[in-house]
């Protein structure tokens, strides 16, 4: 598993300085004078980037349990994205969690990139038993909804075919008739379309 580990690694890195010479945001297509873009039809990052959590993927390839996470990031502006994000968690016999997040990641510089804050909602089916509950404290068996409500700071960087993203979050979970504060990280890796 140690290889492994080291080659997703080493993609991820690889992909990164692959691409960071094929930047849209070069010297040439920004003004420097009050940060405005000169020329805005150099800017690429108006298109639909597809984001994949290679973090979840390794805990996943270890465990019995799927963790399947997935970012879909579809441009309003250079301002503002929808952010989807439908999951799954299933280890095949007492846990089961599967639906979606909702957000919009609004980006502070007008970019398409960089500094961003997301707030976003999720509602989720789940279901879970036996060890789960004991780990959450809980006694109640039964499938019930879990939501949530988050706002999350980050950094997204685009380049010419791969985007990556990483934030930070707090809000609040209401799952299994208990209610809950919930911190998340993300690290997402991404092909832009």
């Amino acid at each position: 598993m140690k290889i492994l580990y080291k080659s997703i690694v080493f993609l991820f890195f690889a992909f990164f300085t692959a691409n960071a010479a094929l930047n849209p945001f070069d010297i040439g297509s920004i003004g420097r004078e009050k940060g405005k873009v000169a020329n805005p039809s150099a800017l690429n990052n108006k298109r639909t980037s597809v984001y994949m959590h290679p973090i979840i993927l390794l805990f996943g390839a270890n465990a019995k349990t799927v963790f399947l996470y997935s970012t879909i990031e579809s441009p309003m502006s250079l301002y503002n994205a929808l952010i989807i994000k439908p999951s799954v968690w299933n280890d095949g016999e007492n846990l089961l969690r599967i639906g979606s997040d909702l957000g919009l990641r609004h980006y502070l510089a007008g970019r398409g990139e960089g500094l961003y804050l997301q707030p976003q909602v999720g509602v989720f089916h789940f279901s879970a038993k036996g060890k789960w509950l004991s780990d959450l404290g809980l006694e109640d068996n039964g499938k019930r909804t879990w939501s949530d409500g988050m706002l999350y700071l980050g950094q997204a960087y685009k380049f010419a075919y791969v985007s990556i993203y990483s934030d930070v979050g707090i809000g609040y979970r209401y799952a299994l008739g208990f209610g809950s504060l919930l911190y998340d990280a993300n690290v997402g890796l991404g092909f832009s379309f």
